[in-house]
């Protein structure tokens, strides 16, 4: 799979693969899934964000493995687009749902709109889990270090 059209428009760049990186990213999203579940009634746009928050780190840890970082340029919609394109039309479901997410996060996180309500939250979570999951298991296959996902 290239890459080179994000390379070219300074979206990403190369690096070398950390596991460890990698690992810590995956596990603070499925930390991040379990606040959301525990928040979900009290505040569901909050549970909401924190749901999007790991769909990013998961996202962020496939790029990783992959060999590349995000630049500071659109980092948020970049890691959506580059994910996109690693998992082809399998999950173009769950990638248009992320990339909704991405904008109604921002208007709570920018402009404070409480706007989400129980059952989109709890269907942020439910997409959260099921994009992480798939992401963990690309990452473990291609990992040298899989005691680091255990």
């Amino acid at each position: 799979m290239s890459f080179e059209k994000f390379i070219r428009e300074n979206l990403i760049k190369r690096r070398e693969p950390d596991f460890r990186q990698i690992a810590s990213q995956l596990k603070r999203g499925q930390k991040d899934l379990r606040t959301a579940k525990k928040v979900l009634v009290s505040d569901p746009t909050w549970a909401f964000t924190i749901s999007y928050h790991a769909m990013l780190r998961a996202g962020r840890a496939l790029m990783y493995s992959n060999g590349y970082l995000p630049t500071a340029k659109q980092s948020h919609k970049t890691i959506i687009e580059f994910t996109k394109s690693v998992l082809g039309p399998e999950y173009v479901n769950v990638m248009n749902r992320f990339s909704r997410m991405r904008r109604q996060r921002h208007d709570f996180i920018y402009d404070s709109e409480n706007h989400i309500a129980v059952s989109q939250a709890r269907t942020a979570i439910e997409t959260a889990e099921k994009l992480t999951e798939r992401i963990i298991g690309l990452v473990r296959k291609g990992n040298p270090q899989k005691e680091l996902f255990d």
